[in-house]
Order: structure tokens, then sequence, then C-alpha cells
């Protein structure tokens, strides 16, 4: 991966856990258990040989004590995905958690004369922290390895929420460097926009 892309990863992790590390602790823990569904956009550059496009998502997370499982489906103009895993999460005080997470992904891109498939796993690290008792921010870094390509991306998010922490309203952006396979020519960039509507319960 370049190293502009690393400091770039580098400066966005940094920046929301330094923006979360400014607030006090008196704020109620992330919840972990809750469904979401919502727009995304996904934007690959020009090298990638790969169309933008746009659609929807669905998915969701149960948390079990200091422990969670979550899936998700996306529906993306030509590409079909879905990701099912498990994390830890915890250690950092009431109004935060640090947390650890694996997966596994199927992509399927369905063009016309021309269909792909590839899966692979996909480790991530990263913080989400409650600011306000009605604001969250998030910050995660992510490794994937699949038949086809590798894949190191960053991700910062916000969510707004309201009654009682259970209906929320966020944004998530995420920036790609892929590093394609023999079977593939150019190394290429991606970005990926989605906002939602989470419901979340228990706690």
């Amino acid at each position: 991966m370049r190293i502009v892309t690393r400091l770039v990863l580098a400066v966005m992790f940094l920046g929301v856990s330094g923006l979360a590390l400014a607030a006090d602790s008196d704020k109620p823990a992330p919840k972990w258990s809750y469904v979401e569904a919502g727009y995304i956009d996904f934007g690959p550059d020009t090298a990638s040989g790969l169309s933008t496009d746009e659609g929807w998502y669905a998915g969701g997370s149960a948390g079990i004590a200091m422990f969670h499982i979550f899936a998700e489906y996306d529906d993306i103009g030509d590409y079909t995905l879905w990701n099912a895993g498990f994390g830890w999460h915890g250690l950092l005080g009431e109004p935060a958690d640090l947390y650890f997470q694996a997966q596994w992904n199927d992509v399927e891109i369905d063009t016309v004369g021309n269909s792909v498939s590839d899966d692979g796993y996909e480790v991530s690290a990263g913080v989400r922290w409650k600011i306000l008792k009605w604001l969250e921010v998030k910050g995660q870094a992510n490794w994937a390895d699949s038949d086809l390509s590798d894949e190191w991306s960053g991700e910062v998010g916000i969510l707004f929420s309201i009654l009682n922490d259970r209906l929320g309203f966020g944004a998530d952006y995420e920036y790609a460097d892929v590093e394609p396979s023999a079977q593939l020519a150019n190394s290429y960039n991606t970005d990926t926009l989605r906002a939602y509507v989470r419901w979340s319960f228990g706690k």
C-alpha cells in the first residue's frame, strides 16, 4: 500500500479518536444491538475499470456481553455483496468502546456479458465514542483479503440519536486502496458513502 494512503488512514483514525478523547466520561456506552438500512454511493476511480453506482443496504448486529455478531446485505447496481462476522468490544470505559472484528465477504459483479464472483475475509479495528448523549463518532481501519485482491481501508462515521438513544440517523465514509491480484492489471482507490437509519435495542 502506498505511503500516502497509510498517512490518510492514520490521520482519519487519529482525528476521530482525538476528538472523542476530548469528551468527558458521563455518556452512555455505544449500543451493539441494532438493525439498520440505508443508501450507498460507491465510487471507484477510473483505473479500476469499474462503474460508479448507488443502491441500498440492510444489516444488523447483536451484542452479547463484550461480544457481538453482525451481518449485512448490499445491493448496489451491478454489485451484490453480503458479509457476516463476529467481534469483541470494550476496554475504554462507559462512553466508548475499542473493538476488533472479523468477517467473511462475498461479492458478485454482474454486468452485460460478464459476471465475476469473489469472496474472502476481512479484519477490522476501531473505536466508537459517545461525545454527547445524542452524538457518536467512529473511526475504523480494515484489511481484506480475497481471491482477486487485497484491500486496506479506513472509515469515519457519525451517528445522531433520539428517542432515548433508540432511533439514529448516521453517515459513514470509507476510503479504500485496492491491490489486485495477477488476474487484474491496476491498483485503484474507491470511495464509499453511506447514509442510514438505525433502530437500537437492548443495552
